[in-house]
């Protein structure tokens, strides 16, 4: 698949990174996670000093990491030229984003991948960090799949069972109140996704626009890619999917994308 992709037989990868997209959920207003916002900012500084769980796994692997502050309610020491606001609106209460930001996190994403591919770096995984983003990534997968939210929904970072309940709620509620349109994948990143998301989505289609390979990893990778497809059918040529996730809608997310992960 990768020669496929890059369309020689002899191939060789030696720069590796993993792209970070961080960023802010005004969801998390509604109770939904069990952590609160400052946590975003302090892992997404860990990732400078690869002081995280993934941190030890590209140091294993000879890979780089590449946080960038898509939308974080704090300035840290991460990239802040991406920045497209101060954490995203709560969604319960209006839609997370204008259509216009939402574009803008695409565009930052597909940035990322041709600053990397001049650097050198030839195949690219995506992550994020955001406290609430299982939130925003399950009412994005439960409007594009036509599922129920509750067969979307997780406990995300290890939710209690009333916080569960709260989570599904606020995503019912967010969905009956902006109503986004199922038939244009834009609109519903806008109305209840998030920048994190925008920003992993830009790099799945920067990755197909430049030919190089993204190894999707789990639940929010997987509906940031869904998006792009949905966008662009023709991304998911360049996506190598690497896991299931164990969220509920992780296998219906890449059965939707017809793709095959490497380890169950």
């Amino acid at each position: 698949r990768i020669a496929g992709i890059k369309r020689i037989a002899c191939y060789e990868i030696k720069k590796k990174a993993l792209v970070v997209m961080c960023a802010d959920n005004g969801v998390v207003a509604e109770g939904v996670t069990q952590t609160g916002q400052e946590v975003t900012a302090i892992v997404a500084e860990n990732f400078l000093k690869y002081d995280t769980s993934v941190g030890v796994m590209c140091k294993q692997n000879h890979a780089e990491i590449f946080p960038v502050d898509m939308g974080m309610v704090t300035d840290t020491k991460v990239r802040t030229d991406h920045k497209i606001a101060y954490g995203t609106q709560n969604m319960t209460k209006g839609p997370a984003m204008t259509r216009e930001q939402a574009v803008k996190g695409l565009e930052a994403g597909i940035d990322m991948v041709r600053e990397l591919n001049d650097k050198g770096y030839r195949i690219l995984a995506t992550g994020e960090m955001g406290i609430g983003n299982t939130t925003t990534s399950s009412a994005v997968a439960s409007v594009l799949l036509g599922k129920p939210v509750e067969d979307m929904t997780g406990r995300g970072a290890g939710l209690s069972g009333e916080g569960l309940v709260r989570k599904i709620n606020a995503i019912k509620k967010a969905i009956a109140l902006n109503n986004p349109d199922r038939a244009d994948v834009i609109d519903v990143l806008a109305k209840v996704g998030g920048l994190d998301i925008a920003g992993m989505t830009g790099v799945f289609i920067g990755g197909a626009a430049l030919g190089m390979p993204v190894v999707m990893d789990g639940f929010i990778s997987c509906v940031s890619a869904l998006i792009a497809v949905k966008i662009c059918p023709q991304v998911s040529d360049y996506i190598i999917a690497s896991h299931v996730s164990k969220e509920p809608a992780g296998a219906m997310l890449l059965e939707a994308l017809e793709l095959s992960p490497l380890l169950t």
